[in-house]
């Protein structure tokens, strides 16, 4: 399957990226692990394992006794993990086989939405999960990604404009579903899972802080795609880029939402 992924991990704008992404995200992600259970001995795999942050830290959770394999596409940043029970490996979920049974416990977060089967990628997980084996998959939608009421009414509409074009340029060309994230529970659920759960979290993002910057990365990288498609314009897109830096900026994140299923 040829990526659809938008972001290069070779570059240094996307290794801050992920390292901004980790940062915010990663803490929910923890609870929700930690929730399952995942301990000492475990065998895990992290799926779309970016910079590695949260195959690390399964690493140390399942000790020595434990194994995670972390599989990417792109695994110029992951492969720098070092743990005596990680494996990295370059990996086409969609394509590439895994071993059947195999896993106690498989996470993945913000893949599902790029890929432009997620039902296929999804039932191929859960047949390498162990019965019993837990999947976790936290998926954003951006419906919750709007301003405070409180910021002036330039920046308000600078933000709603450059999310559009966000959203809409990943749709058009690399098949992202911005509002997967409604949708994960449900394709859990009619994979047969047990057991499924589903919450979703959200939080306040402030220019010159972490959410901030992630919008200024992601937007960076962004920026000629989306005036190239005339969704909009450069100026616009260098104003934008001055708010995320700014303390007037003052939105809502993406909606996170975490998905669970057990293995019958």
């Amino acid at each position: 399957m040829a990526s659809t992924y938008a972001f290069g991990n070779e570059r240094e704008v996307q290794r801050e990226r992920l390292r901004t992404l980790e940062a915010l995200f990663d803490p929910w992600t923890t609870d929700r692990l930690e929730a399952r259970g995942v301990g000492p001995g475990w065998s895990c795999l992290e799926v779309g394992a970016g910079g590695g942050s949260i195959a690390a830290w399964l690493c140390d959770r399942v000790g020595p006794d434990g194994t995670v394999l972390a599989i990417d596409l792109d695994t110029t940043v992951v492969a720098e993990v070092t743990r005596p029970n990680l494996e990295v490996r370059v990996h086409d979920v969609l394509d590439d086989g895994l071993p059947a049974s195999a896993f106690d416990l498989i996470h993945l977060r913000m893949v599902l939405a790029w890929l432009p089967r997620a039902g296929t990628a999804i039932e191929r997980l859960v047949a390498a999960l162990k019965p019993g084996g837990w999947l976790v998959a936290e998926e954003m939608d951006f419906t919750t990604a709007a301003p405070d009421p409180r910021m002036g009414p330039e920046d308000r509409a600078r933000l709603e404009g450059i999310v559009a074009a966000h959203n809409a340029i990943l749709a058009q060309r690399n098949a992202f579903d911005p509002f997967y994230g409604r949708r994960v529970a449900g394709d859990l659920a009619d994979s047969g899972l047990a057991e499924c759960g589903c919450e979703g979290r959200v939080s306040m993002w402030r220019g010159g802080e972490a959410g901030g910057r992630a919008w200024a990365l992601t937007i960076t990288q962004l920026r000629d795609a989306m005036v190239e498609a005339a969704l909009i314009d450069a100026a616009e897109v260098d104003a934008a880029l001055e708010l995320f830096g700014s303390s007037r900026m003052h939105a809502m994140s993406p909606l996170m939402m975490g998905s669970w299923g057990r293995r019958a």
